[in-house]
């Protein structure tokens, strides 16, 4: 589906016809698209106009956003540094901290610091926009007729799918990016060398951005594998890969990919089994996207309704889905059956897969037809319509004429940041900073930590794998009421708890029948509960 040819296409858009009886001067025939081939880059532009622009608004999640940055701030505080044990947790672990996110993290807070908070949302709207375009970039070269309606589908399939992993700013999406693109790169199978550079350019740059570098393994191992079976289907021979050229340029593409991240990284060989053992630890069970999948979530119907899309398209088109793609659709869908965070990486592809099958259906659809009437004949509408998606986008994003106002605000506020965003306890925590470790809501721990007291001690926080076993499970007993919590609670001298009184209701009901426990602060969204000093 790759156009080979794109770009000698692009240049025989414009002919130049030379009279050979003169020479200096020569006549030009240039030859300009015509209005139907106009209509689909208009909408193709409105829809990455309109994505943006929601993108732009979107507040800021309240989860472990904040912890990032506030390692970003520590890394920029100590001379771009990574720290060498987890610097705001006193129940941490005591081994050496290997922070796979350590360049996402300097790179979001000195974003943050050059152009504030709203610098961060529009950060986020043009990683999402961009990771969107990358997954379905093969169909927009390719020469398809009708390869714009099918990369939409496609963007849609893949943001749909995806939405519950992609509300959440974080290292991730740096590494979904890196996906995205080196699943355009991978697209075309054609032998270079420069290929091979950019393969590993962009797994380097991964290994250093975030842990997930390894589903880039995957990828390219996908490739190889589907390569030798896509040979062996053609030939009818089960010998025919090991001389396919295409195959050992694929081979030497995944032996620089798996090397070059190691290589490149300060962490070195050490760095895949640190990345396994996070996704092992025992304290991420508890948490829900690292929990199996359930099908009462969003993302898991969008899931089986783009599994039964690929299937019909795969029926009705004319060409087959390629086996590296069924590859890496079973591969990271099961993983996502067993976790669902996995669904992050099988989203772009089933995204791509939608976008190639529907490219080769046959008839354009009547919304396609009407798109492409009389009325679109006048440029000026054309034009008209360029500048009114273009000052629609800028306008409707509030953060782009934030930054004009408001660059030096490093502070998170509303309604930039999530409803659920604790900043009002956090505001009075800072002016009565608590004594001792807080136990505070696990959701909340990195927003405390970016923007609560400076010297703030949390029993836990995003980062549940740095954490002792025994010191999360006595903070999961505690937040579920188990009958021995306040016995947990003085195992580690808790003085103070910052709790969300809509899901930790039933703590709070326990804390209220507790004479030594007193409410010292509330709002519509938080409470905080001091023990009472002992006469």
């Amino acid at each position: 589906m790759f156009d080979h040819h794109f770009g000698d296409r692009l240049l025989s858009s414009v002919k130049v016809v030379v009279d050979s009886r003169s020479i200096t001067e020569p006549q030009v025939d240039i030859r300009l698209p015509g209005p139907r081939q106009l209509v689909g880059p208009l909408l193709l532009l409105a829809a990455v106009a309109g994505l943006w622009s929601m993108l732009a608004r979107q507040p800021l999640w309240h989860t472990d956003l904040w912890g990032h940055l506030a390692y970003g701030r520590w890394m920029t505080e100590h001379d771009g540094q990574a720290p060498l044990r987890e610097p705001f947790l006193p129940y941490a672990d005591d081994s050496p901290l290997v922070n796979t996110a350590r360049l996402s993290q300097l790179i979001g807070y000195r974003v943050l610091a050059a152009g504030g908070v709203e610098a961060l949302q529009l950060l986020y709207a043009t990683l999402v926009t961009g990771c969107a375009l990358l997954a379905i970039c093969p169909v927009l070269v390719s020469r398809c007729r009708h390869r714009i309606p099918a990369a939409i589908a496609g963007a849609a399939i893949f943001l749909a799918v995806g939405w519950q992993q992609l509300e959440i700013i974080r290292p991730q999406l740096a590494g979904l990016a890196c996906f995205t693109l080196l699943l355009a790169l991978l697209h075309d199978p054609r032998p270079a060398w420069w290929r091979v550079v950019l393969v590993s350019v962009v797994l380097v740059a991964w290994g250093n951005l975030h842990g997930s570098f390894v589903i880039g393994w995957l990828l390219l191992t996908a490739h190889l594998l589907g390569r030798a079976i896509d040979r062996v289907a053609r030939t009818r021979s089960l010998n025919s890969w090991c001389t396919d050229r295409q195959f050992i340029f694929r081979l030497w593409q995944t032996i620089v990919g798996l090397l070059a991240p190691l290589l490149a990284t300060p962490y070195g060989f050490h760095l895949p089994w640190v990345a396994w053992r996070i996704g092992r630890h025992p304290n991420l069970a508890d948490i829900i996207e690292w929990q199996p999948l359930a099908w009462d979530q969003p993302q898991a119907k969008a899931m089986l309704v783009a599994t039964v899309l690929i299937v019909a398209l795969g029926l009705a088109s004319r060409q087959p889905v390629r086996a590296w793609a069924l590859v890496m659709l079973v591969t990271t869908g099961i993983a996502a059956l067993v976790c669902s965070r996995m669904i992050n990486w099988w989203a772009p592809v089933a995204g791509l897969v939608v976008a190639l099958q529907t490219s080769t259906l046959g008839k354009p659809t009547p919304f396609a037809a009407k798109l492409t009437s009389a009325r679109w004949q006048n440029p000026a509408r054309r034009g008209l319509a360029v500048a009114m998606i273009a000052f629609a986008t800028v306008i409707a994003a509030p953060a782009a004429r934030g930054m004009l106002t408001e660059r030096d605000n490093l502070l998170a506020r509303r309604p930039i940041v999530s409803a659920a965003t604790p900043i009002e306890v956090t505001d009075w925590l800072r002016k009565h900073p608590p004594q001792g470790i807080v136990l505070a809501a696990y959701e909340w721990g990195d927003f405390l930590i970016w923007q609560g007291p400076p010297r703030i001690q949390l029993l836990v926080a995003s980062h549940a794998h740095l954490v002792p076993e025994s010191a999360w499970q006595d903070y999961i007993q505690v937040i579920r009421v188990a009958d021995d919590w306040n016995t947990r609670l003085d195992r580690h001298n808790i003085q103070t708890l910052v709790l969300d009184r809509h899901r930790q209701a039933g703590l709070i009901d326990a804390l209220d029948s507790k004479s030594n426990w007193k409410q010292v602060y509330a709002d519509q969204l938080a409470e905080v509960w001091s023990r009472e000093p002992s006469r």
